[in-house]
């Protein structure tokens, strides 16, 4: 509509344009006719025009005036600026929106006037930038509006927004909507406020989330993965890369399954997949899941939207303590069972009474000594009552014969009282030792064990005393007795033969006396860790020791040291027997095996290794160099033309040239782990430990040298001297391999340098 109004205002060149053709019909005519003519033309052509003028007028201001009142029916508030930037036409609607504009504007004003009006009214909020800014502001965006137009919204005095369209007109001017959307802002600030609102709550869900002792998830009715916090991914780290939204839970489940993580479904992961969905969110109730070794305790809730709730917590150590639990509660069944049967077996009768002085526990053994007695029964019932059943059953020892009444009295008032135990003896001839403890409860716990074996034995040890004193008395062994001070207690006739003093210059001297220093020390050391509880090698097994006899000769002893503990004593005892003519025959004995032993290892002639000590020296050198990764060497040496030097020379010279080759050799040797061997004939082989190519190959230079240097004529060699050829091999041995791997190795060596030419070394 107000481009159609535009277009009307634009029609006003319509009237020159008709009044110009007038003139140029009048000036046509003139030309063609006459002067006359042309004047007839142009007057009946100026009043032709003058009657299309004015019907074309009155047809302009009818349209004119339909525009306003259309704009005026819809309640549009629409300003039209001309050209000038002046005032053209403004609907009510316009001035209703400034009412400080009512009667202040007149057609044809300035824009920048309205302006400033409207902001001096109060109708606009100027903002803090103040009311010339702002104008100055608006004027330049209003005259930077092209035909593309220019929005923006607009802040009023009173509250409202308005929303302003401004647009040029085909005609240069301006054409300006302006809307209350006053509501629209304030419904999109409100739905932004509710937008930030639902970030903030959703920043603080995820917070909450986040922070949580367990894992979280939320899958959805599809059960794919709608949300999880990072607890989760880190419960389940083989499947943590996979839990991100959209995923489905079996996809997960496979994976986890896959990287073997849940101990239970090993062997069965297709059994347990379809296990483990059949049950997905209708268990009701947490259920515990291993994985990896840990426990996750794993519960699992169905939402009315259909979503499922998931929360894990790790209760491992909750698992481990009601697993340690269990089995301490088991452990402890076990023990109870055990220390029953325990009591059970006891080779003592066992009563048990409560603070009460009633029955409370009696053992096996206690009950078979009464098979007429029924102990079932008798639990409950006070001490007093069990003597008083005794006593029909003629049960009562002899000690209650002939006031038994006095007895039992005496008995009952001092019953756990006692500190001392007491002997009574039965009427079937079995004697008891009867022990009664209080503990500080209350309880009253009874001992009884049978001692008629042992008074018997008492009896018949006191007989067998005398026989022992006069077995060690005439023993053919040297038997002493010691205090726990080391100080001896006691001497049998051989040990004073054997020591050669009388025992009673020995008795309460110290054992060090007989003994020579280091053996003191050890036998002193030992004794006092056997006190202190650190050990047991002091008794039992015979020990050598080294002694001294009184006129100072050194004996040399065997001893045996037992132990001897009585309630009210403590002794050892030494039985020692004199080894010295057996330690003589010893002794030569080891020099010949050792001598024996010399000779099997080495070469008569070199004094060097023989062959045989030669390999154990190789497997030696080379199981220490392969644990120890570092390397070794073997030089093969050979006297050069040897059998010429024989038959030149003679064997004789020939064995000497070999003692001379072997002083070489081990002179070579500088290290303890070294070894020169003579392998055959005028071979020898020189091992050297931690030792590389390079350090072996300088080292079978120098032995080379070192013979040339000694200058042996040799009258049978081409070089007038005798020379050796050496080959080298070195290498840090590998499993796999031999030792062997080093002779064979060298040897090809060693043939390469003779093929060569001789004295000279070769490596391989």
């Amino acid at each position: 509509m107000s481009r159609g109004l535009l277009n009307l205002m634009g029609e006003r060149w319509w009237a020159p344009g008709v009044l110009l053709a007038a003139l140029l019909l009048g000036a046509l005519a003139g030309a063609l006719a006459g002067e006359r003519a042309a004047l007839a033309v142009l007057g009946a052509s100026a009043v032709l025009g003058l009657g299309l003028m004015c019907a074309r007028e009155r047809h302009l201001l009818t349209r004119l005036s339909a525009g306003p009142e259309a704009m005026a029916a819809l309640d549009i508030a629409l300003l039209i600026l001309d050209a000038e930037d002046r005032l053209r036409w403004c609907s009510p609607a316009f001035v209703r929106l400034y009412p400080g504009l009512e009667g202040q504007l007149r057609r044809g004003m300035r824009y920048a006037d309205m302006a400033r009006l409207a902001v001096q009214s109060g109708a606009i909020d100027p903002g803090p930038q103040g009311l010339d800014a702002w104008l100055a502001e608006r004027l330049a965006r209003h005259a930077r509006t092209g035909p593309e137009g220019d929005s923006w919204q607009q802040q009023m005095q009173d509250g409202r927004v308005l929303q302003v369209l401004e647009r040029r007109t085909s005609s240069g001017g301006w054409a300006s909507l302006r809307f209350d959307v006053t509501e629209l802002v304030q419904a999109q600030e409100a739905l932004r406020r509710a937008r930030d609102e639902a970030h903030a709550s959703n920043e603080m869900l995820t917070e909450a989330l986040e922070a949580m002792p367990a894992g979280f998830e939320i899958w959805g009715p599809d059960d794919r993965l709608l949300r999880a916090n990072e607890r989760v991914r880190q419960q389940y780290p083989p499947t943590a890369h996979l839990l991100q939204p959209g995923v489905s839970f079996e996809a997960v489940v496979r994976a986890s399954l896959a990287s073997g993580a849940i101990a239970s479904a090993r062997g069965r992961e297709s059994e347990w997949l379809g296990e483990r969905l059949a049950q997905r969110g209708r268990l009701g109730r947490p259920f515990l899941q291993d994985y990896q070794g840990r426990w996750i305790s794993v519960e699992e809730r169905r939402m009315p939207s259909g979503r499922l709730v998931t929360v894990r917590q790790e209760v491992t150590e909750l698992v481990e303590a009601r697993n340690a639990l269990t089995q301490a509660r088991q452990l402890a069944e076990q023990r109870h069972h055990l220390l029953a049967h325990a009591l059970d077996a006891l080779p003592m009768g066992l009563e048990i009474f409560d603070p009460e002085d009633r029955y409370l526990y009696v053992n096996r053994t206690f009950r078979d000594w009464h098979p007429r007695v029924d102990y079932n029964q008798l639990i409950g019932q006070t001490f007093e009552q069990a003597v008083r059943l005794s006593q029909r059953l003629g049960l009562l020892p002899l000690e209650a014969r002939g006031d038994e009444e006095a007895w039992i009295a005496e008995r009952v008032a001092s019953h756990g009282r006692r500190t001392e135990p007491m002997l009574q003896h039965r009427p079937d001839s079995m004697v008891l030792l009867t022990q009664e403890i209080r503990t500080p409860e209350g309880f009253v716990v009874t001992l009884r064990q049978d001692v008629t074996q042992q008074l018997a034995r008492e009896r018949a040890l006191e007989t067998s005393q005398a026989q022992v004193l006069a077995i060690v008395q005439t023993a053919g062994a040297a038997i002493l007795t010691l205090d726990p001070q080391g100080r001896l207690r006691s001497l049998n006739p051989a040990a004073e033969a054997l020591w050669g003093y009388p025992a009673e210059e020995l008795i309460g001297q110290p054992l060090d006396r007989l003994l020579q220093a280091e053996a003191n020390s050890e036998l002193a050391g030992l004794m006092r860790e056997h006190l202190r509880g650190q050990g047991s090698a002091l008794l039992g097994p015979r020990r050598e020791l080294r002694a001294r006899h009184r006129d100072g000769h050194a004996i040399h002893i065997q001893a045996a040291i037992s132990e001897v503990r009585t309630a009210g004593d403590h002794f050892f005892v030494a039985v020692v027997t004199d080894i010295s003519a057996a330690k003589h025959l010893e002794a030569e004995l080891r020099l010949a095996n050792e001598r024996l032993e010399q000779l099997s290892r080495t070469d008569a002639l070199t004094e060097l290794a023989n062959r045989r000590r030669l390999m154990e020296a190789l497997q030696e050198l080379w199981q220490h160099c392969l644990r120890e990764r570092k390397p070794f060497a073997l030089l093969m040496v050979d006297v050069d033309h040897f059998k010429r030097y024989n038959d030149h020379h003679g064997h004789r010279a020939g064995d000497a040239a070999l003692r001379a080759v072997a002083e070489v050799l081990r002179a070579a040797a500088r290290r303890s782990t070294d070894v020169v061997a003579r392998y055959g004939g005028e071979e020898f082989v020189l091992l050297l430990d931690d030792c590389d190519a390079e350090g072996a190959l300088r080292r079978a230079e120098e032995v080379r040298a070192a013979l040339q240097a000694r200058a042996l004529p040799h009258g049978a060699a081409p070089l007038g001297r005798v020379s050796l050829s050496i080959g080298v091999y070195a290498q840090v041995p590998e499993a796999g391999r031999r030792a062997e791997d080093w002779l064979s190795r060298a040897d090809a060596a060693l043939y390469r340098a003779k093929a060569a030419g001789r004295d000279r070394v070769e490596s391989s």
